[in-house]
């Protein structure tokens, strides 16, 4: 396979794609109507695997309860692509169960349904790669008493997951085939590690992405951020505050009658490895990539919370108190993400450009040519945003959108704050105005 084709996702790009287009064609309703289904879906299946692993229902409702709640879903929904992470978070959660049941009960019949959901989430997105560790993990926490780490017994079945994540990273170039743009370049640094982890901690327990763009290193803040969101920022930081001191004082509680702190590790070490490969990523660092990790988040917050309950009058306050706060939290950052969040904005103005197209241009002709121009009235946010056609090029998606638009894959489309290449011929080119409505 071609280096450019790193991000291989048959199932849930093309295939999903291709199934949806046909049936529904541009209407984006059905879309977010399967996201909502997946996301439901996952809900259910949190459920089912915490169950499985501390064999109590009142701790299992809590963990799909939290991952219910969790704000992480708005983005999710707002972005359609988040089909992708979705669907291979639902073939990983099955692959989990599915595997837990072949070793807890002893029964072959669950291991190819194991090993089968693990190929089909690697169809779906590269973060599958990361089901062997986290099955490692819970065969560790699982294994019989007295049975020893280094036991390879626990490991052997592991081994087709194990050849199959090699071929899927070896097939895909994968580690040798990724985009050139500097976002996708990694760094090793420990710094930058502890950077990207403190970031989308933060933004499991609740706050908003938008936070990254006004805080850099140092926890140096952009004015700009209370200027605009001075109000959410100050409530939020609150809230967090709140939660952090609630965690604390529950460990306390929990550490003082010396209850089982197994599940505590597992789900934070499983958060942890389920975001490894982004780590590495500091500035490509996006909470799109939650989807997995809020799982094992939502699962280490409930370990806490169930083991407080059991503790005291007092103990059982403070988690109605984390739920309710934590519940409110995830509400503010779900109502900012719908003003703020990229692909929430975007949605409006894709609908609003094209419309504006198809009505002015109703057949532009086979191979037509579109020069996109700036809006001379359009403001200045940042030189990094750019000019209205800038915007345009992004929401658009380049040529793609107006191809798909008009059904016609030889159309070509340039934008004026992107740069014209020096061949280019615009002298028959038809000139539309990128405006948004907002």
């Amino acid at each position: 396979m071609q280096s450019e084709y790193a991000f291989y996702r048959p199932l849930s790009r093309e295939t999903f794609n291709l199934i949806m287009y046909k049936v529904f064609g541009l209407n984006p309703l059905p879309f977010h109507i399967v996201n909502f289904g997946f996301i439901l879906s996952n809900i259910y299946l949190v459920y089912k695997l915490m169950g499985k692993i501390v064999k109590d229902k009142s701790a299992s409702f809590l963990a799909a309860l939290v991952y219910a709640v969790s704000s992480i879903h708005s983005i999710e929904l707002f972005y359609l692509a988040s089909v992708q992470t979705l669907l291979a978070s639902f073939f990983m959660l099955l692959s989990i169960i599915f595997y837990i049941n072949f070793r807890s009960q002893g029964n072959n019949f669950f291991f190819l349904p194991a090993l089968l959901a693990f190929i089909l989430g690697l169809a779906s997105h590269e973060t599958a790669i990361v089901l062997p560790g986290v099955l490692i993990l819970i065969i560790l926490f699982l294994r019989k008493k007295g049975q020893k780490i280094v036991d390879l017994r626990l490991y052997l079945p592991l081994l087709p997951f194990l050849l199959t994540g090699a071929f899927y990273l070896l097939s895909t170039s994968l580690l040798s085939g990724m985009p050139e743009q500097k976002v996708y370049q990694p760094i090793f640094s420990i710094k930058g590690v502890i950077n990207s982890l403190s970031w989308y901690t933060l933004w499991s327990f609740g706050m908003s992405e938008i936070f990254a763009d006004f805080i850099g290193p140092k926890f140096s803040i952009h004015p700009s951020l209370m200027k605009y969101y001075g109000q959410y920022t100050v409530v939020s930081v609150a809230m967090l505050g709140i939660l952090l001191s609630i965690l604390a004082f529950l460990s306390f509680q929990v550490r003082k009658v010396r209850a089982d702190w197994r599940p505590v590790i597992l789900f934070g070490l499983s958060f942890i490895f389920a975001l490894f490969p982004f780590l590495f990523f500091p500035q490509h660092k996006s909470s799109y990539y939650l989807t997995f990790s809020t799982v094992w988040f939502s699962s280490f917050l409930a370990s806490i919370l169930f083991s407080g309950w059991r503790i005291s009058k007092l103990s059982r306050l403070t988690v109605i108190l984390f739920l309710i706060i934590f519940g409110a939290l995830s509400y503010q950052t779900v109502k900012l993400n719908h003003l703020t969040y990229w692909a929430a904005k975007r949605a409006p103005a894709a609908k609003y450009i094209l419309s504006d197209i198809k009505i002015t241009y109703p057949h532009p002709g086979k191979g037509s040519i579109f020069y996109i121009k700036d809006d001379p009235e359009y403001p200045f946010i940042a030189k990094e945003w750019g000019s209205s056609s800038k915007q345009a090029f992004y929401i658009l998606s380049g040529s793609d959108a107006l191809k798909l638009l008009y059904l016609d894959p030889t159309i070509r489309v340039y934008f004026e704050g992107m740069g014209i290449p020096l061949d280019a011929d615009l002298t028959k080119a038809i000139q539309y105005t990128a405006k948004f409505p907002y």
